[in-house]
């Protein structure tokens, strides 16, 4: 049907009239009332065209189009597979079974194929290129995806196409590419103003690029234009969490939840906009829902969860339970302080499985029996739970009493680089994690930290490992020690961290790390910080010797490392204090 206009659509319909006994018409109408959507009159329209000629590809094809319109899919990819067998050059029927195969699971490398046989067979055609990147867009192949909307757009009518720039605009946002995303959607919401779901990506894209103002308009213009669903009263609240009106976002996260009760991703949210307000009991509960439909959620941690009982060791497993690290290294350095308290609680015995790169350094925590790489074989145990669910269970913060509760083990030294007698050691880093959602917001160009490197009697060390130098910058050599690089794991790191006076960094794996041996640490938080860190105070409830220094809303880093410089100069000329 593509390429017909509306007068040769009334054509075919009074062709059909005159003669319902010819199949090939038969065929081509029931693909028009498809695309006109009159499904039952499609089906039946199909279904005589099949009856009339068993052999005609096109007559399947199009029964096949019309079963899978009407969600019965299993029957329209037998109808698109037999259209194909008999004719093979039939590319229509190639494109529809490809977008029939692509909502079967473990079928998306046969949806792919197809829908490149479509490709070939139609080259002048976007509709299979505009399929085949959708696919591609399901199972995360961005760059695929966007070299066939690249070409889609190509061929498409429109001199503006505002889907496909759209759809390759979340691409790219998706890639990271946010500055490019931007600009791509927006062209869409130029051609399509009216498009709820163009906006709704659009203030997605923005906020990904620090605009969240300009991406609470978008979103809000996305509910004028008529967008009902969960998912943008979410992106609203995303927008409004950024901006620190954790109150506003608060509501529309609630909102997001009331139109989809179940929507993991909404309490989620939510659960973090209460944990930054200071609500812990009601966010820690809410935490949990990001289990929910989780993908790769080991089965023990549905069936054999702990909550909270005592586990006495004549159970089969000798009362043990099993401590299951889960996100980023910071997430298990900081949350493992709760293990200590779990034998009060009557657990005989724990078992954590964490990322290989702590094992050597988890085997320091007191109360735990013993410390497993986490994707290697298990033992056995007899609940199991992870680490972030530990606080809804025990509720209290362990007390400043319990810090440090990592230590390093006996024999383990890092040697740094010698530094005159009686100048101060810092150790600095200034990236997180580049595939952190958040990076953008935490991590600092290198070049900012001039006034740092400029305090005398300071001798700095770097704790950044892996190719930071393109994204960010690095200092040159001359000004800074490359110390990060002489450790092998997080225990000869946590050595290094030992022997250093002071750490200054943003809010990455070392900080907790340093928080874990009770170092003191200046740390450089955005305006609106992960939960942990709250929206305001120079301190932190979670580790004593910390001190915050905060950027505040529309300013840039300047302050807080013209705060810190002076500050430095205070403790290299002086006594060492916090």
């Amino acid at each position: 049907m593509a390429g017909l206009d509306v007068e040769d659509e009334r054509f075919l319909a009074r062709l059909a009239e005159r003669m319902p006994g010819d199949p090939e018409i038969m065929a081509r109408l029931a693909a028009l009332l498809v695309r006109q959507g009159a499904l039952d009159k499609a089906l039946a329209a199909a279904r005589r065209a099949v009856e009339l000629a068993p052999g005609l590809a096109e007559a399947h094809a199009a029964l096949g189009l019309a079963l899978a319109r009407t969600q019965k899919t299993a029957e329209a990819r037998a109808c698109l597979e037999r259209a194909v067998q008999l004719d093979p050059g039939l590319g229509t029927a190639w494109m529809h079974l490809g977008e029939v195969l692509a909502l079967i699971p473990d079928q998306a490398k046969a949806a792919v194929d197809a829908l490149r046989r479509a490709c070939g067979l139609l080259p002048r055609d976007p509709r299979p290129l505009n399929a085949l990147a959708g696919v591609l867009m399901a199972h995360k192949r961005y760059e695929d995806a966007i070299g066939a909307y690249r070409s889609a757009t190509v061929l498409a009518a429109e001199p503006n196409p505002a889907d496909m720039l759209n759809n390759m605009g979340v691409a790219l946002e998706r890639l990271e590419r946010r500055e490019e995303a931007v600009a791509l959607i927006r062209s869409a919401s130029l051609v399509r103003p009216d498009a709820p779901a163009i906006q709704d990506n659009l203030g997605n894209a923005l906020l990904g690029t620090a605009r969240a103002e300009e991406a609470e308009a978008c979103h809000r213009r996305a509910l004028a234009l008529g967008a009902k669903g969960a998912e943008t009263w979410s992106n609203l609240g995303n927008s409004l969490h950024r901006q620190g009106r954790l109150d506003e976002a608060d509501a529309a996260y609630r909102r997001a939840i009331q139109i989809n009760p179940n929507g993991a991703k909404f309490h989620t949210n939510l659960a973090l906009n209460l944990l930054l307000s200071g609500r812990m009991e009601e966010g820690w509960h809410e935490y949990e829902w990001r289990w929910r439909d989780h993908p790769n959620l080991p089965p023990y941690l549905v069936d054999r969860v702990w909550a909270g009982e005592a586990l006495p060791p004549d159970l089969p497993a000798g009362g043990t339970l099993l401590l299951q690290a889960e996100q980023g290294y910071g997430d298990t350095l900081q949350f493992v302080r709760y293990a200590p308290l779990l034998k009060a609680r009557g657990v005989n015995r724990v078992v954590l499985a964490c990322q290989p790169e702590l094992i050597r350094l988890m085997e320091t925590v007191p109360g735990l029996d013993a410390v497993v790489g986490e994707a290697g074989p298990l033992p056995a145990f007899d609940k199991a739970l992870t680490l972030l669910s530990l606080p809804r269970l025990l509720a209290d913060l362990p007390a400043p009493e319990g810090i440090p509760y990592l230590s390093v083990p006996k024999g383990v030294k890092v040697r740094l680089p010698g530094a005159p007698a009686g100048t101060l050691k810092v150790g600095l880093a200034w990236a997180g994690r580049p595939t952190h959602g958040d990076d953008w917001n935490r991590s600092i160009p290198a070049w900012m930290l001039d006034p740092l490197l400029d305090v005398p009697g300071v001798a700095f060390y770097s704790l950044q490992r892996g190719a930071v130098a393109p994204r960010l910058g690095r200092p040159p050599a001359e000004r800074l020690v490359d110390a990060a690089d002489l450790c092998a794991d997080f225990c000869d790191t946590a050595a290094m961290l030992w022997d250093l006076d002071l750490i200054v960094s943003v809010d990455t794996a070392v900080v907790h790390l340093a928080g874990a041996l009770g170092k003191p640490v200046w740390l450089l938080l955005p305006p609106v910080p992960d939960f942990r860190w709250r929206m305001e105070g120079e301190t932190s409830e979670w580790y004593p010797a910390f001190r915050l220094f905060r950027r505040k809303f529309r300013s840039g880093w300047e302050t807080p490392i013209a705060r810190i410089a002076e500050m430095l100069r205070a403790r290299a000329a002086g006594p060492a204090s916090p």
